[in-house]
Formats: structure tokens, sequence, C-alpha cells
């Protein structure tokens, strides 16, 4: 079964990395076609190549395969790149035992490997992937008979690059950190309304497209929305001034969302206008009980520095209406809150599509559903 994100789980995480896994695969082959370019030539000038010498070209050949080879999200993680530099630093090692001091190209190939350490996924794993790199150096170097000569400075040498490219990378992901905190406080200014702190228009018409998506997918997953305008507003607003209106908002806002059950949303469609997307509606009776529990919860007045109450008129629109885009759905619910605003406010009434909606528009909004579906 589809299983339909609630509004807490809609939004998932970022973790950034550095860097970007589309960029991580041009700059790992050219870092690794530069290893092998530089370690490959001392071979060549030794021809013919020996057999141990053929197995070593064999492993970066299959190294390069699986660089070019892997997709894009394992590109960065810990396994692959401990795979590809430890590969690496195995054959570099080898061909080390073949050499009788330490080649300027050797020390190069280190910091070759040490810039491909680079791209593990976090400091920690970078500086361990360091250390073993470095180890494999050191060691190399004891094989060798080399611990005392001034080769051992490259140690060093390898451990503060380590630093610097582990240091480097945590000010990347400190700033892509903070973009993305500004971006989300810059979103959570513009979908939320000011004076209650509610979803505002647009991001509930953004969570009704998506409950409108997972409906398509899973027809278990359906939804109603209850549209909703008070009723006694605007004398309040008038005699009290703009202050205690703004105060009824609040408080309004508060005891609709205690009204609701978890995972559902309370949103501030403008003025006195608020909206409700309730899920889980098996039938028409889930969102009678919503709607019922509004009603009575507004019974009880509001201090805004006297006693003063205001009822709503609701429009239910359930998802079993044709429609296609979430202004579909806003549409058929405001229709039925204006009829219940006629029949004597106070109340809620269902849509109609039949009785709401004009035939040519009906007509219209089947077209683009079959288009939509199709």
């Amino acid at each position: 079964m589809v299983r339909c994100a609630a509004r807490g789980d809609v939004q998932a995480g970022r973790n950034p990395q550095f860097p970007e896994t589309t960029g991580a695969r041009v700059y790992l082959v050219m870092l690794q076609l530069l290893f092998v370019a530089i370690l490959v030539e001392p071979l060549l000038r030794t021809l013919p190549i020996t057999q141990p010498q053929g197995i070593l070209l064999g492993v970066l050949a299959v190294l390069m395969v699986a660089l070019l080879a892997a997709p894009r999200r394992l590109l960065t993680t810990t396994w692959f790149i401990a795979l590809l530099s430890m590969g690496d630093s195995t054959v570099l090692s080898h061909t080390m035992q073949h050499v009788s001091t330490i080649e300027p190209w050797i020390m190069c190939e280190f910091l070759l490997l040490m810039v491909t350490v680079s791209y593990a996924p976090s400091i920690p794993k970078i500086v361990v992937l360091s250390g073993l790199v470095a180890g494999l150096y050191a060691l190399s170097l004891y094989r060798l008979g080399l611990f005392e000569t001034d080769h051992v400075l490259l140690l060093p040498v390898l451990l503060c690059v380590s630093l610097a490219l582990a240091s480097k990378n945590r000010i990347v992901q400190a700033e892509i950190e903070r973009l993305t905190e500004t971006d989300e406080q810059t979103r959570y200014r513009t979908m939320t309304d000011a004076l209650t702190g509610l979803p505002n228009r647009a991001q509930f018409l953004e969570q009704v497209a998506r409950a409108i998506q997972c409906n398509r997918a899973n027809k278990d997953a359906q939804f109603a929305i209850l549209f909703i305008d008070l009723d006694g507003f605007k004398p309040i607003n008038d005699r009290l001034g703009h202050k205690a209106g703004d105060a009824v908002l609040r408080h309004t806002a508060k005891r609709f969302q205690a009204c609701m059950r978890k995972g559902d949303l309370v949103g501030r469609y403008g003025g006195d206008e608020f909206t409700l997307l309730v899920h889980h509606v098996i039938d028409p009776a889930d969102a009678i009980r919503v709607a019922e529990r509004v009603l009575a919860k507004l019974k009880e007045p509001i201090d805004v520095g006297e006693a003063v109450l205001v009822g709503a008129s609701i429009g239910i629109a359930l998802s079993t209406n044709l429609h296609e885009q979430p202004e579909d759905m806003i549409r058929d619910a405001d229709g039925a809150m204006y009829r219940a605003k006629a029949q004597g406010k106070n109340q809620y009434v269902f849509s109609d599509q039949a009785r709401d909606i004009p035939n040519a528009e009906l007509k219209d909004r089947l077209k683009r559903v079959v288009r939509a579906r199709w």
C-alpha cells in the first residue's frame, strides 16, 4: 500500500555534502586519471611489463570502471571513497617495493590520494581514511628501510594536507547549512500567516496538491476540505477595532487547531476565512465530526476586553469530487460555504457539484481531469 506523507513528513531534511555528486564524478575521474598517468609512466620505462605489474594495472582498470559505472548516489559514500583510495594506496605501496628510493612522483601520488579522500562525506571519515593512507606510506618506508631518512618528512605533510582538506570541507558544509537554514527561514516566512502562525494560502494549496497526488496513487487515501467563514466577525472588527479583530482571529485559529486530528492541517486562507485539510476520510461522517467540533468550540466566548462570540459557516468538499487542481477543491468547498451562510449561518453544507458548478465549467474540469490522468 502506498503511504502518503503527513504534513510533518513532507519536507525531507537535506544532508549537504561537498562536493555535489554531479561534479564529484568529474573531479574523481580527473584525479584517478592523473594518479594512473603518473603511476604508469615509470612502469612503461621498464618494458616488458611483468605479471605483478600487469595485475596492478588490472586493479587500476577495475577501479576506473567502478568509478565510471557507479550510480551518482554512491560516489561520495564512505565505502566507495574508501574502496577507491585504499585500492590506489595498495597499488602504490606495492609499486614502491620495486624502487630503491622514494621518487618525487611517489610523493605526488600520495598527495593525490589525500585529495581523493577529501570526498568522503564527513570530517571524521576524512581523517580516518587520511590516516590509513599515511599509515600505508609509513609502512612502505619501514619495509624499504627508509624510515630514518628525510622521506619520513612527507608524513607530517600528508597529515597537514588532511587537516587542511577537512577544515575546508567543514567550512563549505557550514556555509551550505547556513544557506539551507536561511532558505528554510525565508520559506517559513513566505508560507506562514504572520498573524496566526498558520500556513497561509500558498502553503495550504501546496499541501492539498500533495493530498491529491497521494489520492491518485492510493484510492484509499481520501480527504476533505473544509472552507470556513466566520459569522459575526465584521461587527466585532468595526465596533472594537482591528486589534480586537486580530485577537479574535488568533483565538479562533488556536481553537481550530484543537479540533484537528494528528496529521490534519489548518490554514488561514485570508481575512476571516480559514481552511481545513482533513486526511483519512473513510466516509462523510469523518468530515462531519470535525465540522461539529469546530461549531461547538466556537460557542465559547472570546475575551478581547469584553466577551464576544463568532460563529462559522462551513463548506465541505470531499476528494471524491471531480477535481484536477487544488483550486478545484477550494472552489467546491467555498461554494458550499456560501450555501451554508444563505441557509442561516453557523452550520455546515456539503459541496454539490451539480448544483454549485455551471455545466460548462464542469465539462471543462472533466476534460482537464482526463488529460491529467492519461
